[in-house]
């Protein structure tokens, strides 16, 4: 290993992996070395929703890792790491409840993720909803370490298995008595996505409109009548010439914003979404 580079950060088992990935945005690869799942940290999306919420402990369990696994390959790309001793090791979250399943209520989460929303609201919803004999199965491609950490303080019991490669299967209960859930999921501007991002995240609600052959000022007319008209949780995509600098202060003053992207000299692809 280079000891050359070192970085001023010491990482152990409680460093939340926004903070690795702050100081040195390139540590992702050595995380995803790990478990190839961790690649989808790079989607700026789930970076900002699961980064904040999971430190290199839970992270080593989402991977199906250890703490000082993980430790190492962090250390490789120059961070000061704190080891654990062997004796420490164990998980912090235990998953061996061999728990009671009972009229089974299935939820893949996998479809909600790949189309750049945070499925925890669903979750949350779904678990409102479970009646006090029935297990909910979240479906999902790592387990959901930071919804855990959540739920078993609301009176959860829970347990994870690998029914296949890339596939995790987690089961959640109802333990005795009532139920509050009150968390709320830590929310995405939509200025933090990248334009596919925003893409794949407004797939099917997306009202599409072409200005490229209309005489000024009606491009700026035809997009600011077809935003006062959008659905709640529609954006507007707009087929343009160029990126309309007289219509920026105009979305600006009725709280929309934009991404663009440039197609070519004469073809201006801009996404308008509510702030």
């Amino acid at each position: 290993m280079s000891h050359q580079n070192i970085i001023e950060m010491i990482v152990d088992k409680n460093t939340k992996i926004s903070e690795i990935l702050k100081v040195k945005p390139e540590a992702i690869d050595a995380i995803a070395s790990i478990n190839r799942h961790f690649k989808k940290l790079k989607n700026p999306f789930l970076r900002k929703m699961l980064a904040p919420r999971v430190n290199v402990a839970a992270a080593a369990q989402v991977g199906n890792s250890t703490v000082n696994q993980m430790l190492k390959v962090l250390e490789e790309v120059g961070f000061e790491v704190s080891y654990e001793e062997e004796n420490k090791l164990n998980n912090d979250i235990n998953t061996e409840i061999d728990m009671e399943r009972t009229n089974i209520v299935d939820l893949d989460v996998r479809p909600i993720l790949d189309s750049g929303v945070d499925p925890f609201n669903v979750i949350m919803d779904g678990l409102k909803t479970l009646k006090d004999d029935e297990t909910l199965r979240i479906i999902n491609t790592f387990e959901p370490i930071p919804l855990l950490n959540i739920i078993k303080k609301k009176g959860y019991e829970y347990e994870s298995e690998r029914p296949e490669e890339g596939v995790v299967h987690t089961y959640l209960k109802k333990n005795a008595g009532e139920i509050v859930v009150e968390e709320v999921a830590p929310t995405v501007n939509d200025r933090e996505l990248t334009y596919d991002d925003l893409e794949r995240k407004y797939e099917g609600k997306l009202t599409e409109i072409d200005v490229r052959d209309l005489e000024m000022p009606m491009p700026m007319v035809t997009i600011l009548e077809a935003i006062e008209t959008l659905e709640e949780g529609h954006a507007l995509y707009v087929h343009h010439k160029r990126l309309p600098q007289y219509l920026l202060p105009e979305l600006k003053e009725r709280e929309f914003d934009y991404k663009a992207q440039e197609v070519d000299e004469d073809n201006m692809k801009l996404i308008i979404f509510r702030k």
